[in-house]
């Protein structure tokens, strides 16, 4: 169905390189995000992109697409410096510390070691401690942003990340997401 619907369009592909070729790099609010062989059901996954924000810190920059397809609500992350890194988020939710074993004080204690020797386990998995810093969060690319600290964590296989979040007096947050190949997304201009 979405062939038909896009099929008298450019098709972009993410390996172009100018600023405004069709890669993720360029999408904007209601263009369809192509993901394939992302969805286990079917070949490949459309998502419409609703809103795009973008991130900062002083370990780089970063944006987010939230993007759906049907019921389905996605987070797509992706920075650029020099090649494109890529991760998609499918969580409805977020989830508690005790859910990847850690609380107030572990996060603490790996925020003050910052070892790449330390590690959690979820879901069977090995995750190794990468980072954690400060970050600042600009809905929809705009305003002043608000911050917030993040604790980031690699499965060995670097294809899967835990990512442990805490904004103001909020409780913290922990998101899963899968890092996709940039030759796999492809972007259809509205």
């Amino acid at each position: 169905m979405f062939k038909s619907l896009f099929g008298g369009k450019k098709k972009r592909n993410a390996s172009e390189s100018s600023l405004d070729d069709g890669t993720i790099r360029s999408a904007r609010v209601g263009d369809v995000v192509v993901i394939s062989g992302f969805s286990s059901s079917f070949e490949d996954a459309y998502f419409i992109i609703e809103n795009i924000n973008r991130y900062g810190s002083s370990v780089g920059e970063w944006h987010e697409l939230i993007a759906v397809d049907g019921d389905r609500r996605v987070g797509i992350e992706w920075s650029y410096d020099g090649e494109y890194y890529i991760a998609v988020s499918e969580q409805d939710r977020p989830m508690g510390l005790s859910s990847i074993g850690l609380d107030d004080d572990a996060l603490v204690r790996l925020d003050d070691e910052k070892s790449i020797d330390n590690s959690i386990t979820f879901e069977g998995e090995t995750y190794g401690y990468k980072n954690s810093y400060e970050a600042y969060f600009f809905k929809d690319n705009q305003g002043e942003g608000d911050g917030f600290w993040i604790w980031e964590f690699q499965s060995e296989d670097m294809k899967k990340i835990v990512s442990v979040v805490k904004s103001g007096d909020m409780p913290f947050e922990v998101y899963t997401s899968v890092v996709v190949s940039p030759d796999l997304v492809s972007v259809y201009k509205k």
